[in-house]
């Protein structure tokens, strides 16, 4: 009966959203505007005709809009699924030499037809890496002009479809989102470039060796910048099509009269990161009609609604490469808003603001030689904030020097977010080159932007960085527990013998006690670094790393931002008798009772270990672990091992065993 009348609300709830939706898009039908296609302004991809001429426009110094021609080879058909695609050859001898040139997406291409009429067939956008040739692909216009404008999903729509509630959290129904860490996506933070040049993997994003047809990469600007630094922001952006240029931070020579204006063949800028460091993305116009304005002719990533600055630029030079050749440009201000990102272009309206977050960054050398504020505003971007902040933090650490060779790196960075929530980020790096810092400061800007319960964007980011000579870090080398025996409410204690780094070998006591209702039995005891402890963790207790709303994500993200590097864990791992009701946890529970949980068939019910933990500051980013066991009787006889007494003068027990444990040596 109870499935009868679930079924009966599921019905009666997916009725209710489809007439409201189809209201909506009969609303929206009723409504709609001409379409922008003029067959007597543009050509259809229909009426293209191999052998066809024309020419196209783009910038290729300054902010002069110039000519080329084209020449008309074929049309492929489904280059991307239900679109076509237009194969064009441009004769001149400059492009010839370069080929298609990276930052030439949107240059407008215009075919002559039989009337001997010049119309707009689509935007310069495909190209193949090391080409003899400047054979290109062309955006067909048509499909370019049916991006999407201004309209955005209304608040009461997004909760009816299920998107979000009041809170954030999903409506009440049978199927509620779930979320978990390991769903944020990884970055290559940490990936290396040998020599200020891409590895394999940056080269597929410029085209590799691939021989297919593919969008041309986007230029990104990179001003104020050194070349050290560029070289570790540069795989920061693998796999998002633009590809970092060290140039500088604008052309002081445009303005009043000189500034260039946003037209067809126009440079498109989108200032990324503005401030004491700029990143901006470079392509060109297609279309202007009214005060809205398309370009690229490709997905800038692809995202769907966006909204992202933009303005005009111009070209300071065109560099050629035997693989792809690309411009170097500078945006000259920025006079609009990108608001959506699609497989056949952008679009944008003039006149709109972008918001952008502002980010301020101290760094301190505690050597005095270095004392430094930097701030910048990042453009809010579901998948590119936590990407451009990360680059900015790479040039806090390296822009003005290098990190010393043996050094500590203490952070302490909060991130603001636009609903009212914050992370606190406090702790401590070792002789890194600053790849783990900005992989952790951005972990909360990725989650809190792509979950499935809602888009939160960053409001802002601060913090300072203090950069010392002295290396705090050490490796455990062994630890002892005199004692495996033990009664309820007695304390194990432990004598951690580490090495730090360049310096004596050390011994750090520690100990844990136990709790008074402790059953009889065998238990395990770890002692461990912080990375050993989160994976503990998330082991035995994966539902505190689970949300199902968006309050209860950001509890998850400030519990790990939490963990402190310089601490030692000691873990006692008890049984697996706890059950998690959701994010509620029901530790100790009776096995029946347990059971009788865990065969509810609810699909939020999930089994953890119950665990006992205690962190320990140690005053060094410890690496290494090691483990034991450990038995507990209420009866059981209390005995010391003679290594124990002679280390510590107070012991009185007879010793009998020494427990010295496994020691994992950190990675």
């Amino acid at each position: 009966m109870t499935g009868e009348i679930y079924m009966r609300k599921l019905a009666a709830l997916g009725l209710a959203v489809l007439l409201f939706v189809g209201s909506r898009v009969g609303l929206a039908d009723s409504a709609a505007p001409a379409t922008l296609f003029d067959p007597a302004k543009y050509m259809r991809v229909s009426e293209v005709k191999p052998g066809m001429k024309g020419y196209g426009l783009s910038v290729f110094r300054g902010t002069k809009i110039e000519q080329f021609d084209v020449e008309v080879v074929d049309v492929v058909k489904n280059f991307n699924p239900k679109y076509d695609a237009i194969l064009v050859r441009c004769p001149q001898d400059f492009l010839k030499e370069t080929g298609p040139i990276a930052g030439m997406s949107g240059s407008p291409i215009y075919l002559y037809d039989e009337t001997g009429r010049a119309r707009m067939a689509g935007a310069f956008a495909f190209g193949w890496p090391f080409a003899k040739e400047c054979l290109a692909g062309v955006q067909p216009i048509e499909y370019m002009l049916a991006l999407p404008g201004n309209e955005s999903v209304s608040p009461s729509v997004a909760n009816v479809l299920g998107h979000v509630g009041a809170d954030g959290a999903s409506p009440q129904s049978a199927l509620i989102p779930r979320w978990s860490l390991d769903q944020v996506p990884q970055r290559p933070w940490g990936r290396a470039v040998k020599a200020g040049r891409f590895e394999e993997t940056d080269r597929a994003m410029l085209g590799g060796r691939a021989v297919g047809m593919r969008p041309l990469a986007t230029p990104l600007m990179a001003g104020g910048v050194s070349e050290r630094a560029l070289a570790k922001i540069a795989p920061l952006f693998e796999g998002t099509g633009m590809v970092p240029m060290q140039v500088g931070s604008g052309n002081g020579l445009l303005n009043g009269p000189n500034m260039p204006k946003l037209e067809p063949g126009s440079v498109l800028a989108v200032p990324l990161l503005t401030g004491d460091m700029d990143l901006t993305a470079v392509g060109t116009c297609t279309e202007k009609i009214g005060d809205r304005i398309f370009g690229f002719g490709h997905p800038f990533n692809d995202e769907g609604p966006i909204d992202l600055p933009m303005g005009s630029g111009s070209i300071a030079a065109i560099v050629s490469n035997l693989e792809t050749s690309f411009k170097l440009g500078f945006i000259s201000e920025t006079s609009g808003a990108l608001l959506t990102d699609q497989t056949v272009g952008v679009a944008g309206v003039v006149g709109k603001t972008a918001p952008m977050a502002p980010v301020e960054l101290r760094i301190v050398y505690a050597d005095g030689s270095l004392d430094e504020t930097y701030h910048f505003s990042v453009a809010l971007h579901p998948k590119l904030t936590p990407v451009i902040a990360g680059a900015a933090m790479t040039m806090v650490l390296m822009g003005e020097k290098n990190l010393p060779q043996y050094h500590t790196v203490d952070y302490d960075v909060t991130a603001q977010f636009a609903n009212g929530q914050s992370v606190h980020m406090l702790n401590s790096s070792v002789n890194g080159d600053g790849s783990e810092i900005v992989s952790e400061i951005s972990l909360p800007l990725m989650a809190a932007a792509d979950n499935p319960f809602e888009r939160v964007s960053l409001a802002k980011l601060s913090g300072t960085i203090r950069v010392s000579n002295a290396a705090r870090s050490a490796d455990i080398l062994s630890v002892m527990v005199p004692r495996t025996e033990y009664q309820p409410g007695e304390t194990v204690k432990a004598y951690i013998s580490y090495l730090p780094f360049h310096a004596m070998e050390a011994i750090l006591p520690v100990d844990l006690e136990l709790p008074h209702d402790l059953p009889d039995g065998d238990y395990q005891l770890i002692v461990s670094d912080w990375t050993r402890y989160l994976e503990d963790e998330q082991a035995a207790n994966a539902f505190k790393f689970t949300a199902t709303k968006i309050g209860e994500l950001f509890s998850v993200i400030r519990d790990v931002m939490g963990i402190r590097h310089d601490s030692v864990y000691l873990r006692l791992v008890r049984q697996a008798d706890g059950v998690a009701v959701g994010h509620t946890a029901m530790p100790r529970l009776p096995a029946s009772r347990r059971q009788m949980l865990l065969d509810s068939g609810r699909s939020d019910i999930t089994p953890f270990v119950t665990s006992m933990v205690k962190s320990v500051p140690a005053g060094f980013v410890m690496s290494g672990s090691a483990e034991f066991t450990i038995s507990v009787s209420r009866h059981g006889k209390v005995e010391v091992s003679p290594r124990a007494e002679s280390e510590q003068p107070g012991a009185k027990n007879e010793v009998k065993q020494v427990a010295p444990g496994q020691i994992v040596p950190g990675k």
